[in-house]
C-alpha cells in the first residue's frame, strides 16, 4: 500500500521570513502550512507544534521546519515508521525532488484501519470456505470407515478423521477469536454453577480418552449472571481441555467454584507439565509462542486462551493463572 492517494496536495504557503504571530493565526485554520524561501521554493512545513516548541521565535526561520522527506512511492508502513522516528504528525512529500504535498498521521491511520477491517472480512470468508470441504472429508471418512474391513485402512481413516477434526478445531478457534468486540453479545440470565457443571460434563469424553479424573467441587450458591452462553461455554471448555491436554494420564484435574465479592470464580487446577516462566507472559496472545503439544502429543492452535481472555473481558470478567513448571497450573475465571 503506497501513500500516493493519501497525499494532501492542496496546501497554503508562508515565507520563511514571515512573522510567527501571523503564522499562528493561519495555523488556527489548518494543521500545517508549507514554507517557501525567497525564490518561492518549498523548503519545509510548519505546524502549531513547531511554534509551541519555539515560543521565543519571531520568524518562521527560527523554528524547526525541516522534517524527513517522504516519496509518494513509499508505503504506508514506511511512512508511519518515519513519522514515529521524527515524532511528527505531518511530513512533506516529494516527487522527483519536487514538493507536492503533505501526508498526515491521521490519513495513514485511517487507511490502515480500513485495510485491517477489509482483510478481516476476507479472512473470515476464507475460514468459512475452508470449513465446508474439510467437513465433507470428515463425513466421507466416516462413511468409508463403516464399509472397510481391512484394519490398516481403518487406522488410516482414523488418522484422517483426527486430522480433519484438528483442522476444523483450528478454523473454529480462528472464527471465535475474530469475533468483533463491538458486536452485541446474546446475553441471558444463567445460573452459573449448573452452567459450569454442564461445561464440565461435556468434557467427559476427552478426559476418559486420556484416563484423567475430573474432580468437581462447585459451590451450592445460586449465582445468576447475564452471559452469552455459547461464548462463555467455549471459553471455559478451552481452559478445561487445556488442563486435560497438559496433564499426565491417570492424574486428576480439580475444578471448583466460589463467590468472591459479587463475582463467581471458577478454578481449574492440574498437576501437569506447568508453564515455563519465560512463556507465561505469552499465554493469552493470538498464535501464542507458548503453544506446545500435550502430554500425549495433542496439537495446539495457540488460540484457545486468546479467545477465552477476549470473551471474558467482553463480560467484564477476567482470567488469570499461577503455574510452576513441572508441577502444574491453576487457572482462574472470574465473572
Amino acid at each position: 500500500m503506497k501513500i500516493n492517494n493519501l497525499i494532501d496536495r492542496n496546501f497554503s504557503a508562508v515565507s520563511v521570513l514571515e512573522d510567527t504571530r501571523v503564522v499562528a493565526d493561519i495555523l488556527k485554520e489548518t494543521p500545517y502550512t508549507a514554507v517557501i524561501d525567497e525564490e518561492d521554493q518549498t523548503i519545509g512545513i510548519i505546524t502549531i507544534k513547531d511554534l509551541q516548541a519555539n515560543p521565543e521565535s519571531l520568524q518562521v526561520i527560527d523554528c524547526n521546519i525541516t522534517k524527513p522527506k517522504v516519496s509518494s512511492e513509499q508505503t504506508i508502513i514506511e511512512t508511519f515508521n518515519l513519522m514515529k522516528e521524527a515524532k511528527s504528525d505531518f511530513l512533506p512529500v516529494y516527487e522527483n525532488d519536487q514538493f507536492v504535498g503533505v501526508i498526515s498521521l491521521m490519513s495513514v491511520m485511517e487507511k490502515l484501519v480500513f485495510e485491517v477491517a477489509e482483510m478481516k472480512q476476507h479472512y473470515q470468508k476464507v475460514i468459512h470456505d475452508l470449513r465446508n470441504p474439510i467437513g465433507n472429508l470428515q463425513g466421507l471418512s466416516n462413511i468409508l470407515n463403516e464399509t472397510l474391513t481391512d484394519k490398516e485402512n481403518h487406522d488410516l481413516l482414523k488418522l484422517l478423521n483426527l486430522s480433519c477434526k484438528h483442522a476444523l478445531d483450528i478454523l473454529d478457534d480462528l472464527l471465535f477469536v475474530e469475533i468483533d468486540e463491538n458486536k452485541p453479545l446474546t446475553k441471558i440470565s444463567t445460573e452459573m454453577n449448573s452452567f459450569y457443571k454442564q461445561c464440565i460434563n461435556e468434557q467427559a469424553g476427552l478426559s476418559l480418552l486420556k484416563q484423567i479424573d475430573i474432580a468437581t467441587n462447585l459451590s451450592n450458591d445460586i449465582i445468576l449472571k447475564e452471559i452469552d452462553r455459547n461464548a462463555v461455554k467455549r471459553a471455559v471448555q478451552n481452559v478445561i481441555s487445556n488442563a486435560i491436554k497438559f496433564s499426565y494420564p491417570h492424574s486428576t484435574v480439580k475444578i471448583s467454584s466460589k463467590l468472591e465479592g459479587g463475582n463467581i470464580v471458577l478454578k481449574v487446577l492440574d498437576t501437569g507439565v506447568g508453564i515455563p516462566e519465560k512463556l507465561q507472559s505469552e499465554v493469552f496472545k493470538k498464535f501464542s509462542p507458548a503453544q506446545r503439544a500435550g502430554t500425549s502429543g495433542e496439537p495446539s492452535t495457540g488460540l484457545g486462551l486468546c479467545f477465552a481472555k477476549q470473551c471474558l473481558e467482553q463480560h467484564n470478567g477476567h482470567i488469570y493463572f499461577k503455574s510452576t513448571e513441572g508441577k502444574g497450573t491453576k487457572f482462574y475465571i472470574s465473572i
